[in-house]
């Protein structure tokens, strides 16, 4: 069993508590595409295509199949759309650790440390939440890890705009210099640490810190009855004016 933070593997299947909802999950096999499961929402096709930034994202019954290059991306994408991201590899038994592991940025290995030995997996925009779980399947092994958003030890602040009028990135050339969400407390309902950035998906712009439960309040079907907590009285949802296009009044934003 592997997880944190009301994401857990158990017996191979993923658990996820009461309000968190569901997750995204990428299966990253010896060979070929990455496939990539995500909650059915209106929108995931603009998602993996503007945001994740995939050519063509390739939909086959109820999941993505996309290339093996965006992993880092997507994880970083995903965790700031969801939460988290369950990460499902397999890696070859006879494989070893080499420097090209050792100095490793992304979320991709193949090896048998089974990504332990990464340098700095994202650049530092995102970190495992659990360990790994091991299956012996003959000449690989398989192993499944929750990726979610790099924590901080400061004591955090209120927001002020730090990244006001940064365009929504999710490679590490294009985060370069941000700091993390976890820095602030929530814009939303200013009770809790921040985990995630949210962005303006209509103009592409970065909004404000939120923590999980009010980045995701907005998304139909996540009601309480299907394991989602009823969002706070508190909730404040002027932080959307951090958004240029939303001051100058031009176009509405969209959650």
């Amino acid at each position: 069993m592997t997880g944190h933070h009301g994401v857990r593997i158990v017996d191979g299947r993923v658990v996820t508590a009461p309000g968190v909802g569901p997750v995204a999950q990428a299966w990253l096999p010896l060979d070929g595409q990455v496939v990539v499961k995500i909650p059915p929402l209106k929108g995931n096709y603009r998602w993996l295509h503007e945001t994740v930034r995939i050519r063509s994202p390739k939909l086959l019954g109820d999941r993505w199949e996309l290339p093996r290059n965006c992993l880092a991306r997507l994880v970083t994408a995903a965790i700031d759309r969801y939460g988290f991201i369950v990460l499902w590899r397999d890696m070859s038994k006879l494989s070893r650790c080499t420097r090209a592991c050792l100095e490793a940025m992304g979320a991709e290995c193949h090896c048998s440390c089974l990504g332990a030995h990464h340098g700095q997996a994202s650049g530092g925009w995102f970190e495992r939440v659990g360990d790994a779980v091991v299956a012996d399947r003959g000449e690989y092994t398989r192993t499944a890890v929750v990726y979610g958003a790099r924590g901080s030890s400061a004591d955090a602040v209120m927001y002020g705009g730090e990244l006001s009028g940064e365009q929504y990135r999710v490679d590490r050339a294009g985060r370069r210099g941000w700091p993390p969400a976890a820095r602030f407390m929530c814009a939303g309902c200013m009770s809790v640490r921040a985990s995630v950035w949210d962005h303006c998906h209509t103009h592409g712009f970065v909004r404000a810190p939120l923590c999980n439960r009010c980045n995701t309040r907005h998304w139909s079907g996540w009601r309480p009855e299907l394991g989602r907590s009823e969002c706070s009285r508190n909730l404040d949802d002027s932080y959307y004016g951090w958004c240029p296009e939303r001051a100058d009044g031009r176009r509405a934003c969209s959650a």
